[in-house]
């Protein structure tokens, strides 16, 4: 899941939490300012009877205020309940069966609201408890409940409404909110996206520091860490090619050296006769020896190099170069009765490191030699593969032996063998060689972001391709 995923991921929930909980609470609040809007028009009916109560006849008497009744049916768009009564019951105005709330402590002089049901319907219900004098001025106070309820159906259509204009208002704020989060968390980012990019379209081979001064404060700890990282790689890499470099020096020149005594021996050597031919056999056995040795180091010191040098790419004549690489082994294949050919364009340019595919060619055209059967062709063919991933590709094509199962599955790197089909030799292993030549070319491609195929057939046609894509367009 990738950054932005994870902020918003973060952000747009807890916006939709806060927005719910101000619509809940937008909803209460609306409900609320209803009924104080509404109460008070209750409250001015329960006072206004309470000032038409009259205790002149001794009893009690009231004299309703209809006008205010009506206009109070006219706020609540329905019917309006009264009722008059004596604490003790005795007397009683009104709708009768109008029931006081349950559990309500009343206080003289303070009205009560609530919602009750009466003839099954909701009403809001006004309770006021009043104090008369139901005998003259100086006659004991009598209280008196007067109760007023209307139906609480068009407080409940304001506050729905007020509720539906607030759910859209805040959808249309939320909406807003989540645009600027989504293009502020982008905006925020695109630094990193920079850097990204930056380090997708780098160079195999670029190992310089990452340079990006506009990134946040809590990311340049880790692109340093990068840095240092390719640093400590780069210096492991130039220890590696120097090493390579002595061991090559170490290595080489006394096997040539050695190989040079030992042609010199030889040649101070008679016609071979009695013992002499025993000492002249035992000396070409050295030579060849010192021989499989040179090119077994080379192999080795080629397949080391191709794992720690990165490619130097380059634009270079293909074509060009296989005919270079192929013209060196004519008279060997014409030792062998090898008929070795090139098939390529007049030009077909590539990109990549010259030098190391000119090793990998070499070592699979060097294969072929040594293990196809004599009298047959070997053919070098290099094109350019479109496609969706384009690219190059050369082919190595060659008559031999046919391949056991076994075998090929050693060759091809697969379980079984040696990895990648390192020190894997076919079965003409009597013709010397280590067994790195495949395994070179193959290191050579990977290095390209290619691979190598195999193709063994049971007629004994064994193919070998390398292929490896444009690095711009893969």
């Amino acid at each position: 899941m990738s950054l932005r995923q994870r902020l918003l991921l973060c952000l747009l929930p807890l916006m939709l939490l806060i927005s719910a909980g101000e619509l809940w609470l937008t909803q209460r609040e609306a409900l609320a300012s209803a009924n104080s809007a509404y109460d008070r028009s209750i409250r001015g009916a329960l006072k206004a009877i309470e000032a038409n109560i009259s205790t002149a006849s001794g009893g009690l008497a009231v004299e309703l205020p209809y006008r205010l009744f009506e206009l109070l049916e006219l706020t609540a768009s329905g019917h309006v309940y009264f009722r008059v009564a004596s604490r003790d019951g005795l007397v009683e105005v009104g709708n009768l069966d109008l029931p006081l709330p349950e559990g309500a402590v009343l206080r003289s002089g303070v009205p009560q609201f609530s919602d009750a049901e009466y003839l099954g319907e909701r009403v809001r219900m006004g309770v006021l408890l009043t104090q008369v004098k139901l005998q003259g001025p100086k006659g004991p106070d009598t209280p008196v409940v007067i109760q007023v309820a209307e139906q609480a159906g068009s407080r409940e259509q304001f506050a729905a409404q007020f509720v539906r204009t607030s759910v859209l208002r805040a959808a249309v704020v939320l909406l807003v909110l989540v645009g600027v989060v989504v293009a502020l968390v982008s905006w925020v980012l695109r630094p990193l996206g920079r850097l990204e990019a930056g380090v997708r379209e780098r160079h195999p081979a670029d190992v310089s520091p990452l340079q990006a001064p506009d990134l946040p404060r809590e990311v340049q700890p880790l692109v340093q860490a990068v840095n240092t990282q390719m640093a400590r790689r780069q210096a492991l890499a130039d220890q590696q090619r120097q090493f390579l470099d002595d061991a090559s020096h170490q290595l080489r020149t006394p096997l040539t050296t050695l190989r040079t005594q030992a042609d010199y021996a030889l040649r101070l050597l008679p016609e071979p006769a009695g013992g002499d031919a025993e000492l002249r056999d035992s000396l070409q056995a050295i030579v060849e020896q010192i021989d499989a040795a040179t090119r077994s180091t080379n192999q080795l010191l080629s397949l080391a190099r191709s794992d720690a040098t990165e490619p130097h790419w380059a634009d270079f004549d293909l074509a060009e170069l296989l005919r270079q690489t192929a013209r060196p082994l004519l008279t060997r294949a014409r030792q062998r009765r090898i008929d070795l050919g090139v098939e390529v364009p007049d030009a077909l340019v590539a990109q990549g490191d010259a030098t190391l595919w000119r090793e990998a060619l070499s070592n699979l055209l060097d294969n072929a030699l040594r293990y196809g059967h004599a009298g047959t062709p070997v053919t070098a063919s290099a094109r350019w593969m479109p496609g969706p991933v384009p690219g190059w590709s050369i082919t190595v094509i060659s008559e031999g032996d046919p391949v056991p199962e076994a075998l090929y599955r050693q060759l091809a790197g697969e379980a079984g063998g040696a990895e990648g089909g390192r020190f894997v030799r076919g079965q003409g292993a009597r013709r010397g060689g280590a067994g790195l030549g495949l395994a070179i070319a193959r290191r050579i491609a990977q290095r390209h972001g290619g691979a190598l195929d195999i193709d063994a057939r049971a007629s004994g046609t064994f193919a070998v391709t390398l292929h490896w894509p444009h690095p711009g367009r893969a």
